[in-house]
């Protein structure tokens, strides 16, 4: 049975941050899937005294060892070296895999070579054909410890997994389930929920975490489902919920921006926006859900005063409060609502930074308001955070308001579990 996994991704182009390691993060998914924790990420260069010298460490440290990327026909595709090296064994060209990946890829003599190099596999490796490219996957296992070979090109890489690796992983042995509960503020800074939460944070389990996106506070609450974990996990989460003087949202398995759509959709109500600091953005996060044009209208950008007032926010408003000021958003949401005939109107206004602002409305300051059929409702947050960061925070402030507008947080306030585990 593996409890703890250790991921090395081969490449100078990884190393230099040239290509994004998105092969770890959804690697790392895929294991906890079968009960394993990652415990390490490392990246080395395509020179096998690295990659040696990673298989060491990681093999003192970890139960499984899965290396990523380096297996083409170039001459700086050194794992299969590395690993036979570390393993003491030759390198064969497969007849088996020169088949596979003749009968699957065509035989273009020009790339006889080609595959030669990438049908080597180490002696006595169980091989995995690669379904979408032509380096298979590799699994060793001795006293030395259990490595596994994957091809680095994501598609490639999640083929192995998914038809080789995975199910293999499945054969054995698994530690329980893992479940992991999400609970997100999307009014409230990182610091303040991290005070609130100290007690829980020094302690081991359940395991806790605070992680700060965009506009949102994520609290992770994450344990395996033994009777005592399982209790434990719903002690600390009634604990969080009770301590933390903000309102939290539990999504689990849905996209809220989704469930604002489908919601939308099903009541048959239209919406439309008019925004300035956003610039379009909380339009556009609308719009990429499928289905949108069923109920978003559409929306404007207004980003002068001489706009707004086009668009119908009273002079008198903008002269006496000005454009950053929770009248002015209230009145844009009206607006709007009105001018496209809506049954919502949404509208965002602020300081993004780096200029403009003032003692009142320092610069990361936001309003945003959402105008509806029973009434309209403002909000202000004032953040620390450059220019896009303080623009998706408005536009995540403005789904939370219609969330809760639309009578959607009562909906959603029920326990949800992520239950990452399953045979």
């Amino acid at each position: 049975m593996f409890n703890l996994a250790g991921l090395v991704a081969v490449g100078d182009e990884v190393l230099s941050g040239e290509v994004i390691n998105s092969n770890a993060a959804w690697l790392a998914q895929q294991l906890l899937s079968v009960g394993i924790h990652t415990k390490w990420h490392m990246v080395v260069g395509d020179d096998v005294t690295a990659i040696s010298q990673a298989l060491e460490w990681m093999h003192q440290h970890v139960d499984l060892v899965i290396v990523i990327g380096g297996l083409g026909p170039t001459a700086d595709d050194l794992t299969k070296d590395a690993v036979a090296r570390y393993y003491h064994r030759d390198l064969i060209v497969d007849s088996t895999t020169i088949d596979y990946i003749a009968a699957h890829h065509g035989r273009n003599i020009g790339w006889q070579e080609s595959v030669s190099r990438q049908a080597q596999v180490i002696t006595g490796a169980t091989v995995w054909q690669n379904p979408h490219g032509q380096a298979p996957g590799q699994l060793i296992e001795d006293v030395s410890g259990v490595t596994v070979l994957l091809p680095g090109p994501p598609r490639e890489l999640q083929g192995v997994a998914r038809d080789f690796l995975l199910p293999w992983l499945r054969q054995g042995p698994l530690s329980h389930p893992v479940i992991r509960r999400t609970l997100t503020s999307f009014d409230m800074d990182e610091s303040v929920i991290a005070h609130q939460l100290l007690p829980l944070l020094s302690g081991q389990h359940p395991k806790t975490g605070i992680y700060a996106r965009p506009g949102q506070v994520d609290v992770r609450v994450e344990s395996s489902t033994s009777p005592q974990q399982w209790v434990l996990n719903e002690r600390a989460v009634a604990w969080i919920k009770g301590r933390v003087t903000s309102r939290l949202y539990e999504l689990t398995h849905v996209d809220r921006t989704t469930v604002l759509i489908e919601t939308l959709s099903q009541r048959q109500e239209t919406i439309s926006a008019m925004e300035s600091l956003t610039g379009g953005l909380f339009m556009a996060t609308l719009i990429n859900v499928p289905g949108a044009s069923l109920c978003v209208a559409g929306g404007a950008v207004a980003y002068t005063d001489r706009i707004k007032a086009l668009y119908g926010v009273p002079v008198s408003i903008l002269e006496q409060y000005g454009a950053v000021s929770a009248e002015c958003a209230l009145a844009m949401a009206q607006s709007i609502r009105q001018k496209y005939g809506t049954h919502w109107g949404v509208s965002t206004t602020g300081y993004a930074g780096p200029g403009g602002g003032d003692s009142d409305n320092p610069v990361g300051t936001f309003y945003t308001s959402v105008a509806g059929p029973k009434g309209s409702e403002v909000r202000r947050r004032v953040i620390s955070a450059d220019r896009e960061g303080v623009r998706e925070a408005a536009v995540e402030m403005a789904l939370t308001l219609l969330w809760d507008m639309l009578g959607l947080s009562e909906s959603y306030a029920r326990p949800n579990f992520d239950e990452i585990n399953t045979r």
